[in-house]
């Protein structure tokens, strides 16, 4: 067997198939089958432990036997296939069975997701200023918001669960934005129509389109002057 076949054997013993362990040597201490057997464990355990870093507000919920059992079977069926360990967890609020849990894992998710986003300079309340002076060209003015946000529509009012008040979140659907404002990442939760607004900024709707998901035109102006002021607009 050479080596890469040997690599391949390893993998799939690791992923927790069961091959033969003929090209791995033990020794009467310590047989071949145990000895490969440290290593699968090492594995999980190094695994579960990146989700509990990614996910502490979950782990908080469920406790940690539940979120042990729970992160060892999303590794068995999603294993690491980045060379980011921190990726790990992509797909692990999809995978949790509690609903109100899965929204939580959402959020931690998407703040993640932020921290690490490319950085995009802000439009300066100056700039935004300047366009309001022309109505017509700032209603024609292209919106594209920072890299760093996400826009979160979840089934569950999970702030009791993010706060630590309560271990259970009512069934109430909840809008959610999550950014970066230099080092430090936020979320608030915003109304429908400004929810409605944000969604159109992400595909880079010009101004006019976004002030149309308000009914009041002071409220969209007041809107987007507080976007300005928490740096959610980029500057191009």
């Amino acid at each position: 067997m050479n080596l890469a076949e040997t690599q391949r054997l390893f993998w799939e013993l690791l992923q927790g198939h069961e091959p033969p362990l003929d090209a791995f040597i033990g020794s009467p201490d310590l047989p071949a089958g145990e000895r490969v057997a440290i290593y699968i464990s090492m594995v999980l355990h190094r695994q579960v432990d990146a989700l509990r870093e990614t996910f502490p507000r979950v782990v908080a919920v469920l406790g940690d036997e539940r979120f042990f059992a729970t992160a060892a079977a999303y590794v068995r069926t999603h294993p690491s296939e980045h060379a980011d360990l921190g990726q790990l967890g992509r797909h692990f609020a999809a995978f949790v069975e509690r609903l109100d849990v899965r929204d939580l894992a959402r959020l931690e998710w998407a703040r993640g997701e932020v921290f690490e986003a490319a950085f995009s300079e802000p439009l300066s309340g100056a700039h935004f200023g300047s366009l309001a002076q022309d109505p017509v060209a700032f209603m024609k003015h292209t919106a594209k918001l920072i890299a760093a946000l996400r826009l979160l529509e979840l089934d569950h009012d999970i702030g009791p669960l993010w706060e630590g008040t309560s271990t259970n979140a009512a069934p109430d659907p909840v809008r959610l934005v999550v950014w970066r404002n230099g080092f430090e990442v936020f979320h608030v939760a915003v109304e429908p129509d400004e929810s409605r607004a944000v969604r159109l900024a992400l595909a880079s709707a010009p101004l006019g389109d976004i002030c149309g998901a308000f009914a009041d035109p002071q409220r969209a102006f007041d809107t987007l002057q507080s976007w300005v002021a928490e740096g959610w607009i980029a500057a191009s």
